[in-house]
């Protein structure tokens, strides 16, 4: 009985090893297939494989290490610091992820954890570049500029020709309001160690800050020559050249962009993005329409339905939108084109069709949040406020960073006379979306209406200390000092624009603005030269 026992505990453990020595042969071959894929560049591929790796043996520092370093070249920040902090539990003291979660958390605005990971580093390497630059970096965006320059010195003694050395020091430049001696440390830079791509885009960001566009657009050609296949700068500089009211320079680069990657249906839809954020006030409408009609597949089109929505042409999104709309049945494919017809409907009046097909959108997909939107504003213009509150707040609470879910929320709480609840909804609204320049107007906008000009100034001022290259928030604060005449507040929002991408462009706009309202002034005044 004894062997027997024996024999069964020495089978069981057998079989145990024979699994462990499969599970590790697993992760081994997946790992290995991730080798293959991410030098050929096919991130997805290689983000399947080396997940297989960490599904069979998830206790393996490297696997964890070459997960981090696929999420990072695909952009997916947070993701990377997952997989590096999962690392750094496995391993204390890997220098590389203690490392990239320094630059990730500087990245993403966490300072505290950005200086204590690169003390960290530091203290084992004092000479260490890349930790210096956080510290230095995080210094700067804390404007205590002694210690950034100090840190820039530092880098320069340890490399004269570092690059992020150089950089720093010019952010420094730039931060005491000495924006043309950076650029021409920039510059000087350049034509002594030759053109990368940090220092261009560094010189760049200084230029568009300038609103030099000459410049700017001269930067980016010496960008294109380094990086020719580079699809990203040619969609920044095609927002560059609706932002200067240029569109159709704009559409020239996006037509030798789909030359370029025939067929590739990610940059049909990037085109579609770009257009949606540079929104249909940027856009020649009708010149886009034409691009679209020449070069412009599904997407685009409904895209295009989409501008002219915006710009309440409701007859022609109509008809643009009209062969995609889905007929007996909703379609995953057609749900989008469906949801922007309905809008179409509505502005023309056709209200009962506009909500017969958004109510079959909700059967389809009882959770999508433009056919909620949707709903909701069909039946507000109906004075159906009962139905609108219910949809407006399950599509808040379902989607609580759509802004204008919360915007559609609190103006029904306004509509039904319940300031209280107004209130509230504005106030949480510009707490969940508190780097939101829409929201922000909107919230303006409802404190001027209730004659509450202080409480508005204070809000727009919270907004752009927390976001302070946000020019859509200098910009409502700036129209928001003139109309209450703060000309403190007017002067502060000047030289906050300093440090704004296309900043000088807006100053002027509302230097031209204060000066109309002083004329206006002096001559109901005097009378005089009226």
């Amino acid at each position: 009985m004894a062997s027997g026992w024996a024999r069964f505990v020495a089978a069981a453990a057998l079989l145990m090893l024979v699994a462990c020595g499969s599970a590790e042969e697993k992760a081994s071959k997946a790992a290995a297939r991730y080798d293959v894929y991410y030098a050929r560049r096919d991130f997805y591929s290689a983000r399947v494989e080396i997940k297989r790796a960490l599904a069979a043996q998830d206790d393996i520092p490297e696997y964890w290490a070459r997960l981090a370093r696929v999420e990072l070249a695909t952009g997916r920040l947070l993701e990377a610091y997952e997989a590096y902090a999962r690392l750094v539990e496995l391993d204390p003291n890997d220098a590389e992820a203690i490392q990239a979660m320094a630059e990730l958390s500087y990245s993403g605005g966490s300072y505290d954890d950005a200086e204590r990971l690169a003390d960290q580093m530091l203290e084992k390497q004092p000479r260490s570049l890349r930790m210096l630059l956080v510290k230095g970096s995080v210094a700067a965006a804390r404007h205590d500029l002694p210690a950034a320059r100090a840190i820039a010195d530092r880098m320069l003694g340890i490399d004269p020709a570092n690059e992020g050395g150089k950089i720093l020091r010019a952010r420094v430049l730039t931060l005491e309001g000495d924006r043309d001696g950076a650029i021409a440390e920039l510059e000087k830079a350049i034509a002594i160690d030759g053109e990368s791509v940090p220092k261009l885009m560094a010189v760049l960001d200084l230029y568009a800050t300038k609103d030099d566009f000459p410049r700017a657009a001269r930067t980016f050609a010496r960008l294109f020559a380094l990086q020719p296949d580079n699809a990203d700068l040619r969609f920044e500089y095609a927002r560059l050249l609706y932002e200067h009211g240029r569109p159709d320079r704009a559409r020239e680069m996006l037509a030798r962009l789909l030359r370029a990657h025939r067929g590739d249906a990610a940059i049909q839809q990037r085109i579609v993005d770009l257009w949606n954020e540079v929104g249909s006030d940027r856009i020649d409408v009708d010149g886009a329409r034409r691009f679209v009609d020449r070069t412009g597949d599904r997407a685009m089109k409904i895209a295009l339905g989409h501008l002219l929505l915006d710009q309440h042409r409701y007859a022609e999104a109509e008809a643009v939108l009209r062969p995609f709309v889905d007929g007996k049945d909703i379609t995953a494919a057609g749900v989008e084109a469906d949801v922007l017809y309905a809008g179409a409907l509505s502005g023309l009046g056709r209200g009962e069709e506009a909500r017969a097909l958004v109510d079959r959108i909700l059967r389809f997909d009882e959770g999508n949040p433009r056919a909620l939107l949707m709903r909701v504003q069909v039946a507000t213009a109906a004075g159906d406020l009962a139905g609108a509150l219910r949809d407006a707040q399950l599509l808040v609470s379902d989607n609580p960073r759509m802004a204008e879910g919360r915007a559609a929320l609190a103006d029904i709480y306004v509509r039904r006379g319940e300031a209280v609840l107004a209130d509230g909804a504005y106030a949480g609204a510009m707490k969940e979306l508190s780097d939101d320049g829409d929201m922000l107007q909107a919230y303006v906008d409802h404190l001027l209406r209730t004659r509450r000009g202080p409480m508005a100034l204070d809000i727009a001022r919270r907004f752009t200390r927390e976001n302070p290259r946000s020019r859509d928030g200098w910009r409502i604060r700036g129209e928001l000092c003139l109309s209450l005449g703060d000309a403190p507040c007017v002067e502060e929002v000047m030289a906050g624009l300093e440090q704004v991408p296309g900043g000088l462009k807006l100053r002027r706009m509302l230097e031209g603005r204060r000066a109309a309202g002083q004329a206006a002034s002096t001559c109901g005044r005097t009378g005089a030269g009226c």
